[in-house]
């Protein structure tokens, strides 16, 4: 597909309160959930979270100044980059002086009558409008003093952009008034919600304060909006007109006709940017696109050609749903469906703009539709062919799980209808080598046997899923250099054992705590390369592999939170729990882990010190299977938590991935750091699945008898350069 003239957008939302405020607000959480379902629903607001922040967190209720401030210039940036639009609410208490002052965001560490640790919105909306690739800013405001948020004329005239910015803002009153009980955030995600009569297809900021301010007649609802773009594709919008009762002139489609809300929003946008554009049918039928694609193929308009880009790409998922319900018959289900999408995100999670994550709520038909629309609208491509290979994707993954063949007549004839006989083969070609890689053997290095760090011998395993198929012991100094040592040796024992033609790709590195901490093993030079160069390396602790028998159970329990850690959506956030060592003394938190409190994956927040964070790792790792650190020698210095949010699925092989970037990034390539990746990086693991479990209860069977260590051999001397 063709970069869509419409910019993406971006959203950002903040919900806290004083905790010195005399009158709290009860709604305030409940108020911020809806508003930012709302404007998060392909359907209605057509926003994606921002890929910078903390979203839960932010909505929290209890977000500090400095934490805001650190949220809008990261969301600016995220906006810059994707050359996103960028919608900006803050819900809450707000200050202004008396006479003549700016609205001062109340965070969670604010004092009244003190400017110190509130935050300056119109400097923050100042700052996001003239950041270089933000497509445009809009702010919505819900604290008393609302109207006092606007930048002042030089702010706006002037700046690094010389005046070209685009910033609305709609706020919930003036900017001497108080706003009561979120009044203003309630109202306009029902009226968003419900769609305006007349109102054409998108929802302005002024077309909503029109519509809300009688709804709300203790306050005085304003609304501003600054345009100094000439070149923009079109008007500042807030949301997408739902079309409940919309003028005949003006309908908003519905997805009744089978399009999913991707295509809805796509077909949108596509046709407001079209001078020419035809009138958007009531509902989006097979023969209503295949019109528009007539028509918006007879013209030179680049907007037009977009629009037929949008109804191809919405026709090819619609006629791939039908061929993958015709060839699966009863096998395809929700749950198969949502594994489907999350296999998408593992193969193709770093070429995406965005993961696929369907809402909660769609099932069936729906889903697959959704999931469809997502491959063809949403996956990074310059030419049809592209979205074909993710079209085709799902039908040999479907075809996988379902039971039907890829070869059958009815899939070549529709691979002929859109083109994509090579982009089917190229599927098969990409699944049989997963499949492959899947089924291949990993190398397990244990160095369980070390009495406090580092052992005096490996323990080394090839791995067959649960089954350990050859076991052997090497030999070591007993440090972190012994240890590397023997490494090479060891990879030239299993390669041996391997296949012709068939490498270790894959390596489980058991360690205990202290070793996890401080070792960064796939940094080992093996031969002429690091470890983790053409291989991934996934860190293990070697608690669970050889289960102390303080910690009989410790798997078990592993298992039962994995399990309910798989059911949960991630529609908002990755399923982390987060923890402040600033927060929690050793004892209260070894309380808290006794008492359950932990269920999910566990990441440790900030950059704690190393005897620190060697405390709490040995504290967790027992309690959960997920373990997240900061690395103490990172780059940034909060990685930040929206970057697992994005690459979740590709865990925890997406870890080395982001290592590998990492060690290429060294200002020589040229190429576009991926910010995600980036930010991954600096990030360590200990990650303990499903798969690792089985193999972990079936090990002390495979070590009882085994051979006693051999000797190892020097590494070979490398050879010497020879001259040219």
């Amino acid at each position: 597909m063709s970069p869509p003239p419409a910019p993406d957008r971006h959203l950002l939302l903040i919900a806290t309160q004083s905790d010195a405020a005399e009158q709290k607000l009860t709604r305030l959480e409940t108020a911020a959930e809806d508003l930012f379902r709302v404007l998060t629903d392909p359907a209605i607001g057509a926003c994606t979270p921002s890929p910078a922040a903390d979203h839960a967190h932010l909505r929290s209720g209890s977000v500090r100044s400095d934490e805001i401030e650190d949220a809008v210039k990261a969301a600016v940036r995220a906006a810059g980059d994707a050359r996103a639009t960028l919608v900006i609410a803050m819900l809450g208490h707000g200050q202004s002086p008396q006479s003549g002052g700016r609205l001062l965001y109340m965070a969670s560490d604010s004092e009244d009558g003190r400017a110190d640790r509130s935050v300056d919105v119109a400097a923050l909306l100042s700052l996001a409008s003239d950041h270089d690739g933000v497509a445009g800013v809009i702010a919505l405001l819900d604290t008393c003093h609302a109207g006092a948020a606007l930048p002042d004329t030089a702010a706006l005239a002037g700046g690094f952009g010389a005046g070209r910015k685009r910033l609305a803002v709609l706020m919930a009153c003036g900017a001497q008034q108080r706003a009561y009980d979120l009044d203003f955030s309630r109202s306009l995600g029902s009226t968003l919600a419900q769609g305006l009569s007349g109102s054409g297809a998108f929802l302005r900021p002024a077309d909503v304060k029109l519509a809300i301010a009688p709804e709300l007649r203790k306050q005085d609802v304003r609304s501003f909006e600054y345009d100094g773009e000439s070149d923009a594709a079109g008007p500042l919008w807030l949301a997408l007109n739902t079309g409940r009762g919309a003028s005949p002139q003006a309908p908003a489609a519905s997805s009744a006709g089978g399009v999913g809300p991707t295509g809805v929003t796509d077909l949108a946008r596509a046709l407001a940017t079209w001078p020419g554009a035809p009138a958007t049918p009531s509902v989006w039928t097979r023969p209503a696109l295949l019109d528009l694609v007539r028509r918006a193929t007879e013209t030179d308009d680049p907007a037009g050609r977009w629009a037929a880009e949008v109804a191809e790409g919405v026709l090819a998922a619609m006629d791939t749903g039908s061929l993958i319900v015709e060839l699966a018959g009863s096998a395809l289900t929700t749950p198969l469906l949502r594994g489907l999408a999350a296999a998408f995100n593992r193969q193709w999670g770093h070429r995406l703009a965005e993961p696929v994550r369907p809402p909660a709520s769609l099932t069936g038909r729906p889903l697959l539709q959704h999931l469809l629309e997502h491959a063809a609208l949403r996956t990074p491509t310059t030419d049809a062919d592209t979205t074909h290979r993710a079209l085709a994707w799902y039908v040999v993954a479907a075809a996988e799980e379902c039971g039907f063949d890829t070869g059958d007549d009815r899939v070549a004839r529709w691979s002929g209808r859109l083109g994509a006989e090579i982009a089917l083969n190229d599927a098969r070609s990409t699944h049989a080598e997963r499949g492959a890689g899947e089924r291949a053997r990993r190398l397990v290095i244990s160095l369980h046997a070390a009495r406090v760090d580092w052992p005096d011998s490996l323990s080394v395993c090839l791995r067959s899923g649960p089954d350990c198929t050859h076991h052997e012991t090497f030999p070591c100094e007993p440090d972190r250099a012994g240890v590397e040592q023997a490494l090479p040796a060891v990879i030239s024992w299993a390669e041996r054992l391997l296949p012709p033609g068939e490498r270790v790709r894959d390596i489980d590195l058991v360690a205990p705590a202290p070793v996890l901490l401080d070792w960064r093993p796939e940094q080992a030079a093996v031969g002429l390369r690091l470890l983790g160069v053409t291989r991934t390396v996934t860190l293990r602790w070697a608690g669970r592999l050889v289960v102390p028998h303080h910690l009989d159970g410790i798997n078990e329990f592993a298992r039962e939170q994995l399990e309910k850690l798989g059911r949960e959506e991630l529609d908002q956030d990755a399923p982390v729990d987060w923890v402040d060592p600033a927060d929690v003394t050793p004892d209260r938190l070894g309380r808290h882990l006794a008492a359950g409190r932990y269920q999910r994956a566990v990441g440790i927040a900030g950059r704690p010190a190393a005897p620190r964070l060697r405390e709490l790792l040995a504290l967790f790792l027992p309690y959960t299977p997920i373990l997240i650190w900061p690395d103490t020698d990172g780059k940034h210095a909060d990685p930040g938590r929206a970057c697992l949010h994005r690459l979740w699925e590709t865990l925890p092989d997406g870890f080395g991935e982001a290592y590998r970037r990492r060690w290429l990034d060294d200002g020589d390539t040229g190429e576009e750091t991926d910010p995600h990746l980036d930010r991954l990086a600096d990030l360590r693991t200990a990650w303990h699945d499903t798969d690792w479990l089985d193999f972990c209860g079936r090990y002390p069977q495979h070590t009882v008898t085994a051979a006693p260590p051999r000797p190892l051999a020097p590494p070979a001397p490398p050879a010497a350069p020879r001259s040219t």
